[in-house]
C-alpha cells in the first residue's frame, strides 16, 4: 500500500514533477484510466515489469502450489481526496499489456479486454459495478467454421466493426500454448453470448497468403475515412520463425511492418472485409516496434495519424537503427477516398525519439492545455534532442494548432514507458503521470527526492481545466425493419475535431445494446468513465443493422479533445420489430442470476454481520426473505 500526495503548482506554465514513487515502478507499462466503481472519478490501472527492489513483482502460486515471485506487477491507483492510494490489481495482465475498456454485457459497468505477453490473462473481464473483475467464463474465440480455437493476442483494440451495436475486437500477435504456435490475427465479431467469431480472411493481416506472427506490436481501430465503419492501423515486428521468413516481392525479408487496413463494410454473410491502404509503401517512412496516435490535430474535421517506429532503408543509412516520427494529415474526398500528406512542418519529424514500448499507452493524444486542440505526448530515449541538449530519456508535449503539431514543450519523460492522466478527484482535470526509465537531469537528480531510475512519476498540470463541451443538436432517427439510423448535428460551439458517443438502451430490460463509456442519466449524465474517443468517432450519424426487437431510448454526446463528454442529447423513442425484447438477443453474459444473501437480521430486526444462534431472518438479492436456523 502506498500513497502519493500531489502539490499543485499553478503559477508557472510548465509541467513540473510533483512526486516520484519508486514502489510503483513498471517498465513496458500497460493500463488504462477507468471509473471502476461508478463514483464519477477515474482510477488508473497500471501493469508492467518492476525493476527495482522497491517495486518487487507479485508473490504468486506456481502449478505445484508453491509461492514464487513473479516478474510482473499491476496496480490500481485511487484518489482518496488528498492523494493516490495504490493496491494490487486483481490480474497481473502481462508485459506490454493492452487493457481496453468496453461494456461487453450491457449492464452499464465498464469491463476490460486484457491482452499482452502473458497467455494466462487474456480475455474479457466483467466488472460488477464496484471495481471487482472476474474473467468471463463464457469467453471463447471461434474460427469461421464455429470451432473454438486458442487465442492469446499480444495487442487488441475494441470497436463495433459490423455495426450491430455490440463491441467487437481486433487482435494481432502470436502465441505458443502447449507447443501450438500460431498467429492471433483477426477481427473478432461479438456473437452476443460471450464468444467472438474471427471473420478475417487469412493473410489480410499479413502478406496476402499467411498471417504475420507479430511481436512488439500495437493496433488501433478508428474510422479514418468517416464512412461509419472502423478501420485498422497496426504495426509490429514480423516474427514468423516457425516457418520460412516472410519476403516481399522484391526478395527482401519482412522484419517489421506497418499496415493500414480500410474497411469495405459488411458483406451479405456478415463478414467484414478490408483492403490495405499501403501506408508503408506510400507516405510513411517508419515500420515496426513503434506506436501511433489518431486524432484531428489541425481541427479540419478529418482524423490525422501520428506515426513512429524503426525506419526502413529509404529513411536512414543501411544498418542504422533509428526512429522516424511523422504526422500524416488526412483528407477525405466527396466519394470517401482517403489520402494522407506527410506534414513537413511537424516539429518532431524524423527526430530519433524512441518510446521503446509498443503498447497503446506509450504515445497519447489529448487536449492537455485546454485550448480545444489535440496535443501529443511523446516520450522516449532521444539521440536527437529537439532543444539541442545532451541525449537522454526525455518527454515532449507537442502542442496542437490549426497548422498541426508545430511547437513543443519539454516535459519530464522516460523510455520503456507508459503515459497516464489522473484527475486528482476533479472530473475532467488531467495530470500527466508516467512510469518507465527516466534519467533526464533537467528534472531528476539523485541528490533530491526526484531520483533518476525507474518509478512512477506524478506531475502537475499548470493549465486551466478544459471547458466541458456542449451536446449535439437536431437529433433524428429512422427505423427500417431491424436497421436503425441515428443522426445529429454539432453544437454551435463545437470544434471540428470532436468525436461523438451514442447509446441505445432497451427500456423494458434497461440493458445497453452498445458499449458507451459514460454515465447515462442522473446528475452525472454524460460524464466519461474512460479516457477514449466517442464510439461514433467523428461521424454525425450512425447506421446499425440487425438491431434486436425492443423499444429503445437513445442519446448522443460530444466528446472533446480533452476526452470530456457533454451531457447526452436525447432522441425520440425507437421501436424495432415487435417492440418487445428477445431475452436471447441482448447478451446476459456474466450475469449471475442465482439469488445471494445480501443482509441478515436477528429476530429483533437488528442487522447482524454473521449468523447468530437461533432464527436468522435472511434477505436475498431477488427480494425474497428466508428464515434460517443457526444451531
Amino acid at each position: 500500500m502506498t500513497a502519493a500526495t500531489l502539490a499543485m503548482a499553478m503559477s508557472a506554465q510548465s509541467v513540473t514533477v510533483g512526486h516520484v514513487d519508486p514502489t510503483l515502478a513498471n517498465d513496458f507499462a500497460g493500463g488504462c484510466e477507468i471509473d471502476l466503481n461508478n463514483d464519477g472519478f477515474m482510477e488508473a490501472i497500471i501493469s508492467g515489469k518492476p525493476q527495482w527492489d522497491a517495486a518487487p513483482g507479485r508473490i504468486i502460486m506456481d502449478a505445484e502450489g508453491n509461492e514464487k515471485q513473479s516478474d510482473l506487477q499491476s496496480w490500481t491507483l485511487t484518489w482518496n481526496g488528498t492523494s493516490y492510494t495504490a493496491k494490487e490489481f486483481a490480474e497481473l495482465c502481462g508485459l506490454r499489456s493492452h487493457i481496453i475498456p468496453a461494456d461487453f454485457n450491457g449492464d452499464g459497468n465498464i469491463d476490460l479486454f486484457i491482452a499482452g505477453e502473458a497467455y494466462d490473462y487474456s480475455g474479457v473481464y466483467l466488472n460488477d459495478g464496484s471495481g471487482n473483475f472476474a474473467r468471463d467464463a463464457r469467453y471463447a474465440v471461434k474460427d469461421a467454421e464455429g470451432n473454438v480455437v486458442p487465442w492469446h493476442p499480444r495487442a487488441v483494440d475494441v470497436a463495433d466493426f459490423n455495426l450491430d451495436g455490440r463491441p467487437d475486437f481486433v487482435s494481432i500477435g502470436w502465441s505458443a500454448v502447449e507447443g501450438n504456435r500460431q498467429a492471433n490475427c483477426g477481427v473478432l465479431i461479438n456473437q452476443g453470448d460471450g464468444t467472438f467469431r474471427n471473420v478475417m480472411e487469412t493473410g489480410t493481416i499479413g502478406d496476402g497468403a499467411l498471417d504475420y506472427e507479430m511481436a512488439l506490436c500495437t493496433v488501433k481501430a478508428y474510422d479514418l475515412n468517416k464512412d461509419g465503419y472502423p478501420d485498422i492501423l497496426l504495426q509490429g515486428n514480423v516474427d514468423n520463425t516457425d516457418q520460412a521468413p516472410v519476403y516481399t516481392a522484391a526478395g527482401k525479408e519482412v522484419g517489421r511492418t506497418l499496415l493500414g487496413l480500410q474497411s469495405m463494410g459488411v458483406d451479405d454473410n456478415g463478414n467484414v472485409a478490408f483492403f490495405s491502404m499501403e501506408l508503408g509503401t506510400g507516405v510513411s517512412h517508419q515500420m515496426g516496434n513503434g506506436n501511433f496516435a489518431v486524432a484531428d490535430f489541425n481541427n479540419d474535421g478529418t482524423p490525422d495519424v501520428f506515426l513512429t517506429g524503426e525506419s526502413p532503408d529509404d529513411a536512414r543509412p543501411a544498418g542504422a537503427w533509428e526512429y522516424f516520427p511523422q504526422l500524416l494529415m488526412g483528407k477525405v474526398s466527396a466519394d470517401n477516398e482517403l489520402t494522407y500528406t506527410d506534414n513537413a512542418s511537424f516539429v518532431g519529424r524524423a527526430k530519433d525519439i524512441r518510446p521503446l514500448n509498443s503498447n497503446n499507452m506509450a504515445v497519447r493524444a489529448i487536449d492537455y492545455n485546454g485550448d480545444g486542440f489535440y496535443d501529443l505526448f511523446y516520450d522516449g530515449w532521444c539521440t536527437q534532442m529537439l532543444d539541442g541538449s545532451a541525449s537522454t530519456q526525455a518527454g515532449y508535449l507537442f502542442n496542437g494548432s490549426a497548422a498541426g503539431l508545430t511547437s513543443y514543450t519539454r516535459i519530464p519523460g522516460a523510455s520503456e514507458m507508459g503515459i497516464f492522466f489522473l484527475d486528482n478527484g476533479v472530473q475532467g482535470a488531467l495530470n500527466y503521470a508516467f512510469t518507465g526509465y527516466h534519467g533526464d537531469n533537467t528534472y531528476f537528480d539523485d541528490a533530491t527526492d526526484n531520483k533518476t531510475g525507474r518509478s512512477l512519476v506524478f506531475t502537475n498540470n499548470p493549465y486551466a481545466k478544459a471547458k466541458r463541451p456542449e451536446a449535439p443538436v437536431s437529433l433524428t432517427q429512422e427505423v427500417n425493419d431491424h436497421s436503425v439510423t441515428l443522426g445529429w448535428e454539432p453544437a454551435a460551439s463545437s470544434m471540428k475535431n470532436v468525436t461523438y458517443a451514442y447509446y441505445l438502451k432497451e427500456k423494458t430490460t434497461g440493458r445497453m445494446l452498445n458499449s458507451v463509456l459514460a454515465f447515462v442519466g442522473g446528475d452525472k449524465d454524460g460524464v466519461r468513465k474512460a479516457l477514449r474517443e466517442g464510439n461514433a468517432y467523428m461521424n454525425t450519424g450512425i447506421s446499425l443493422s440487425n438491431v434486436p426487437d425492443g423499444t429503445y431510448e437513445w442519446g448522443v454526446q460530444t466528446v472533446s479533445a480533452a476526452l470530456q463528454g457533454s451531457s447526452f442529447a436525447k432522441g425520440e423513442t425507437v421501436v424495432v420489430g415487435s417492440g418487445k425484447p428477445d431475452a436471447t438477443a441482448i447478451s446476459e453474459v456474466g450475469k449471475d442470476t442465482t439469488a445471494k444473501e445480501i443482509a441478515r437480521y436477528n429476530v429483533s430486526g437488528q442487522l447482524i454481520q454473521q449468523g447468530q444462534k437461533g432464527i436468522n431472518i435472511v434477505k436475498m438479492s431477488d427480494g425474497t426473505v428466508q428464515k434460517v436456523i443457526v444451531k
